[in-house]
């Protein structure tokens, strides 16, 4: 055997090493391939399995974060019902009790000059959360301080209700009303703070005097305003000014200067301006005396200050001393005009 063909023998030898070495990697490959492909389908269903069980527990998880985002609305919006609620059974008394509101009572009415006929305290009724104590109440007066009064008591932070009004001219006093009404106050049946909403609530505004009485004769006709609110007593002439065939006074009240021409309104009872002369100003007002309506004649002069009262329909002359004043204050009494 020549060196060639042992050369060949040789690498033929090597190659079978080899080969059999790699032929165990090769047949596990082999099987490997073959079991991948017999497991395959089976690992794509349980992809698409997973695949769909992820989507599902994407779609519980937005449920989920939709439910805790609602809660938390729920929550806050309770909250803010709470809040509303203790505010509310605050403003049942407003941090006072039936004595404090007694005294309001009485205060109130006091400074609108009215006379207090029965003042009933009734027993309490027990309620859900509160109390609520009926009170009746009487009061004689004039119809303006009774609506100012109604309007300042009945319109504070505390809850008051009204029901049963009765409004009727008092026979037994002429010019004057009575007004009979059951008020409910309230209590909260425990302590409950005081809200901090209580800061953001608007000052109450100032309650404006009445300028129209339904129970007057002449109210359908006269809509009192600027001096036709301001006592005759009050007011005081300081001069006169011609124009043309037509005079007008000039009254000085509460520093002010105003023009007034025959036909204005004047006082509080009514008054209408009848006659303007230099000196002299002439006012018939109609009063109710003795049960019956009854005119008088009021004049207001440049003298010394003298005042008289009249019970029949006779003249009475209220003089009021003159004085210098600033004519660059004037104000003109055209909205007093009827």
């Amino acid at each position: 055997m020549n060196l060639l063909q042992q050369g060949a023998w040789l690498a033929l030898i090597e190659r079978s090493r080899c080969f059999r070495r790699a032929l165990p990697f090769a047949m596990g490959l082999i099987l490997l391939g073959l079991g991948c492909l017999f497991r395959l389908p089976q690992w794509l269903q349980l992809q698409e399995q997973e695949l769909a069980r992820r989507g599902h527990l994407l779609q519980a998880h937005e449920a989920k974060a939709a439910e805790v985002l609602a809660l938390s609305q729920m929550r806050k919006a309770l909250d803010e019902a709470r809040q509303r609620l203790q505010d509310a059974r605050w403003r049942l008394a407003a941090g006072d009790d039936i004595s404090d509101l007694l005294d309001q009572l009485a205060t109130s009415g006091h400074t609108h000059g009215l006379h207090f006929e029965r003042l009933d305290v009734l027993d309490e009724v027990r309620q859900p959360g509160y109390w609520q104590t009926p009170l009746d109440v009487q009061v004689v007066g004039r119809y303006s301080g009774l609506r100012m009064w109604l309007d300042d008591w009945l319109g504070q932070a505390r809850l008051l209700r009204a029901e049963g009004l009765r409004l009727a001219p008092a026979d037994d006093r002429p010019g004057l009303l009575r007004l009979g009404m059951r008020v409910h106050a309230y209590q909260a049946d425990g302590p409950v703070p005081e809200p901090l909403s209580l800061a953001d609530s608007p000052a109450r505004g100032e309650v404006q005097p009445v300028v129209l009485d339904p129970f007057s004769a002449w109210a359908t006709r006269i809509a009192q305003a600027g001096l036709a609110s301001v006592p005759l007593a009050q007011l005081q002439m300081v001069g006169s000014l011609q124009r043309g065939q037509q005079r007008e006074a000039l009254l000085l009240a509460a520093g002010r200067l105003y023009r007034v021409r025959p036909g204005d309104r004047l006082g509080r009872d009514g008054g209408v301006v009848v006659e303007v002369a230099e000196r002299q100003l002439d006012v018939r007002e109609r009063l109710f005396l003795g049960g019956v309506w009854r005119e008088r004649t009021v004049m207001l002069t440049l003298r010394k200050s003298v005042t008289t009262e009249a019970t029949e329909g006779d003249e009475m002359a209220v003089e009021v001393g003159g004085g210098g004043v600033d004519t660059q204050s004037v104000v003109h009494g055209g909205v007093l005009s009827g």
